[in-house]
């Protein structure tokens, strides 16, 4: 009987998902008719996926509708745009986005954020600088997010109890709107702009490459790596990122994670780590601003034929020495490529040449917009993950060039996938400098060779464009926008698991350490054995 609570909800799994401001494709095709509701409730209406609101006369109705969303971040760039390109599918779906932030950053990013259709709030941090605060780290070898968290948690505090947010969404390294999220109640989610393979790091859970099983005994253990050899030594005191990850997590926390399968190796995931892909907004639009907001860049791009161009950029924070600049700037000589270059001004004076007419250089590139130009061939990257993730998209080959913390483990990925090169001999990530390179770690040659290869096979394009196409099967921010929907509406405390306590946090380390003191002690007590017969 179409009337029966089985047809009803048969035809809620061929229905529409309808979400204010979006519509998502029907996900059966099994109901070709709306469903009668109870005759309680009224006329009848086609039931939509995850809206269980035919089930209202036995169950207390979720709250729906517009939320208000505080997303609360670090004032670092890599930390910021990926949660800002969230806020504005959040803004467009009808939401009320306010940006919790330093307030000495709110200069850096107000245009952004209104440009997101989001309100920016300055957290009064208590005369705090970002020069001081990284002298402050550095005093005190502590990461920097430390610093921050300590100056922010107090005016958040006192912000998030005035504003009462219906969700809270922050940055994985901004703990402060975790801790403060806890205290007050409010649904959290995390938003991790890596890979999943950091995430198993910071976190101490199994690589899905070590796992295996025997007569129903299931084994995996983490993988060795820098970062997680930095986690487990507590450098810097990094050891924060697992703890406080790990208690959010077990509290029933959403992360989501921007990262492409195929990029990270396929893996079964607990039900609060959510991957939506990249977060980035609509190819199109970027290709337009390019070529109207950007004429001269444009033009140069236009006019480097079928050969293409190089782009070159190594990131806000990196500091390249001379020789590096001259390495790069040979090496792309040797190639014959026209190349865009995103260079500081300061180092712009380490140019062999300031006015080549086959380099087109800039302090500043619109990086986004340029990748998806087709005249851009191959893309000289600092690995960031915001950039990997934009190179993975338009479909460009990179060649990697990363400097400090998750940037080698990204390259890493890249080179394993196929879809770059390392250019040169790289830094593991724990050197505690922002640009770790010694002089002759890459050369003219080593330059020239990772771009030629990249450039010269089709093996680069193909492994890049099969991660294209994988990116856009993740849902993007309107995944992400879903998920904090049914955050705010529903809460997150079905997501709780004591369990993820019990399988994570341990590192490989560990075990490490303790072969080495069992082996240290089975040696002396050799030694003593030896000692103790000589006298005899």
């Amino acid at each position: 009987s179409s009337s029966s609570p089985l047809a009803r909800v048969g035809g809620a799994l061929g229905a529409r998902c309808s979400v204010p401001g979006r519509s998502v494709p029907p996900l059966l095709t099994m109901a070709r008719q709306a469903p009668q509701l109870p005759s309680a409730l009224g006329s009848s209406y086609a039931i939509q996926d995850a809206d269980y609101t035919w089930h209202d006369g036995e169950t207390p109705s979720a709250r729906r509708g517009a939320v208000q969303v505080a997303v609360v971040c670090t004032p670092h760039s890599g930390h910021m745009l990926p949660v800002l390109h969230i806020a504005a599918e959040l803004t467009r779906s009808g939401h009320r986005v306010t940006v919790y932030t330093a307030d000495y950053a709110v200069r850096d990013f107000e245009k952004k954020v209104r440009q997101a259709g989001a309100a920016i709030h300055g957290l009064d941090m208590g005369g705090l600088t970002e020069e001081a605060a990284q002298q402050r780290a550095k005093a005190g070898k502590r990461i920097i997010f430390l610093v921050i968290k300590e100056a922010m948690t107090k005016p958040l505090r006192e912000a998030l109890q005035a504003d009462r947010p219906s969700v809270v969404v922050s940055d994985f390294a901004t703990w402060a709107g975790m801790e403060v999220a806890e205290e007050l109640g409010i649904p959290l989610v995390i938003n991790f702009p890596g890979p999943l393979a950091l995430a198993r790091d910071v976190l101490g859970l199994p690589s899905p490459s070590t796992a295996w099983s025997f007569c129903g005994f299931h084994f995996a253990r983490n993988s060795l790596s820098p970062f997680s050899m930095a986690l487990f030594a507590n450098i810097n005191q990094m050891g924060n990122f697992t703890r406080i990850l790990r208690k959010h997590m077990a509290a029933g926390a959403l992360v989501l994670v921007q990262t492409i399968w195929d990029l990270d190796a396929p893996q079964p995931l607990y039900p609060n780590i959510v991957v939506t892909g990249p977060v980035l907004p609509a190819a199109t639009d970027l290709r337009q601003r390019l070529a109207k907001d950007h004429g001269e860049l444009y033009r140069f791009l236009q006019a480097a034929g079928p050969e293409g161009v190089v782009y070159v950029s190594t990131g806000s924070l990196a500091e390249l020495h001379k020789w590096q600049v001259e390495a790069l700037y040979h090496g792309l000589k040797k190639t014959g490529a026209r190349t865009v270059w995103s260079l500081k001004e300061k180092q712009q004076a380490f140019l062999p040449v300031r006015d080549d007419p086959d380099f087109y250089i800039s302090k500043w590139t619109p990086q986004a917009e340029l990748m998806q130009d087709s005249a851009v061939r191959c893309v000289i990257t600092h690995c960031g993950w915001g950039g990997t993730l934009e190179c993975m998209t338009a479909g460009k080959p990179v060649v990697c060039i990363p400097f400090f913390g998750d940037q080698p483990t990204n390259a890493r990925l890249l080179q394993r996938a196929g879809a770059g090169e390392l250019i040169g001999k790289i830094p593991n990530g724990t050197e505690g400098s922002q640009n770790p390179y010694k002089e002759g770690d890459f050369t003219p040659d080593t330059v020239a060779a990772a771009v030629g290869k990249v450039v010269g096979s089709p093996s680069y394009r193909d492994a890049v464009a099969r991660m294209t196409r994988a990116s856009r099967a993740c849902g993007g921010a309107g995944m992400a926008v879903q998920q904090i929907e049914w955050a705010a509406w529903y809460g997150t405390g079905h997501l709780r698991s004591e369990a993820f306590l019990a399988v994570s946090g341990t590192s490989l380390w560990s075990a490490a350490a303790l072969g080495a003191a069992g082996l240290a002690a089975a040696v002396g007590l050799l030694a003593c054995a030896y000692a103790r017969t000589l006298r005899r």
